[in-house]
């Protein structure tokens, strides 16, 4: 299994969104369409089962989540993890922004839907906490470096791992449209490149870690914000198009 798991892990995650996604809309008896604004929420749970599953295989084969993170005390320098963060926030919203127009004409806001104002204050802490300790230890610290040592091989091992980081954001939220799948796909594409080089050469995810729960904590921001006043979601809404 430990052969196979580097390779199933990433794949795993993005099924993962899609049979949630499904059994939310179900349960909940909305269509995808409706239950998209619930996708924080979603991946906040997908989060979590993310991380204990993580642990499982850690233990299982013999290591420590720990050492797959790789923490060591004081091994970044404030300098360097600021460019880290201003290079993770340009390349996302750029990314965003570039594919949006390039798609749509103009960039969608499905991913700023409101939510009950309560839920939305506790997620703005959950999601952006446990994203961090579960997609970049996967597609990284577990899965580029098992690939590697498995194969040998450098560049499958970044771009296995960099395809279904990517692949996950077309189901978040998941929505059968051919063009949110395409946007939420590439808008990522940029981003993801550089940061799977950045982390082949450095082999350090701290960095890169608080990079991206900034960038989650500006969408969780944005949704709380819109959950406070649903007329602000409606305005943008009208604005982007």
């Amino acid at each position: 299994m430990k052969k196979i798991n580097p390779f199933i892990l990433p794949l795993f995650r993005s099924v993962l969104f899609i049979i949630v996604g499904v059994l939310f809309a179900i349960i909940t008896k909305q269509s995808l369409e409706q239950a998209s604004r619930w996708w924080s929420i979603i991946c906040t749970a997908i989060n979590i089962i993310t991380i204990i599953l993580l642990i499982t295989i850690c233990k299982i084969e013999g290591t420590t989540y720990k050492k797959l993170i790789g923490y060591h005390k004081g091994q970044d320098n404030l300098k360097y993890t600021l460019l880290i963060v201003v290079l993770m926030l340009s390349l996302g919203v750029g990314g965003m922004y570039g594919f949006g127009f390039m798609i749509y004409g103009y960039v969608p806001v499905t991913m700023i839907q409101p939510i009950p104002v309560w839920i939305a204050i506790i997620n703005t802490i959950l999601l952006p906490l446990t994203i961090v300790f579960a997609e970049l230890p996967l597609y990284f610290g577990y899965a580029l470096n098992g690939i590697e040592e498995i194969t040998g091989n450098k560049i499958l091992s970044i771009m296995y791992p960099m395809f279904f980081y990517e692949l996950q954001h077309s189901f978040i939220p998941l929505l059968y449209d051919w063009k949110h799948i395409m946007f939420r796909f590439l808008s990522f594409l940029p981003l993801m490149l550089v940061l799977g080089f950045i982390y082949y050469k450095k082999r350090k995810l701290q960095s890169l870690m608080i990079g991206h729960a900034i960038l989650d904590l500006a969408t969780c921001s944005q949704i709380l914000m819109t959950s406070i006043s649903p007329a602000l979601f409606e305005m943008m809404k009208t604005m982007s198009k």
